[in-house]
């Protein structure tokens, strides 16, 4: 997959993840909608790196975030890019203890 597929892929991705519409990371990123779809489906070519910028801003991921493709990755990868994601610290705490008790099995 060329990369220009992957930052499309990965920015419908973090945008379905955080639950926001074309419209509202449009507006974020203070762009076009259609501009955004396009880019999204991979029909728009290269883009330009503060058009880019502005779209991770408007996601509010960084780019370490933006630029770890879980399809890359081993399993490990794929779950640490999941759980990145994650903001609410209840959920976060919990995710922890549960490791925590899977580690402890795990050492057994």
């Amino acid at each position: 997959m060329r990369l220009q597929e992957k930052v499309a892929k990965r920015i419908h991705a973090l945008r379905l993840s955080k639950s926001m519409t074309q419209e509202q990371l449009a507006e974020k990123a203070n762009m076009d909608v259609s501009m955004l779809a396009r880019i999204e489906r991979g029909s728009r070519g290269d883009i330009r790196m503060s058009t880019l910028e502005r779209i991770v801003s408007g996601l509010d991921v960084s780019y370490q975030e933006f630029f770890t493709f879980p399809e890359d990755g081993d399993e490990t990868t794929k779950l640490a890019s999941s759980i990145a994601l994650i903001k609410d610290p209840e959920v976060i705490r919990a995710l922890h203890k549960i490791v925590n008790t899977l580690i402890q099995k795990d050492s057994k």
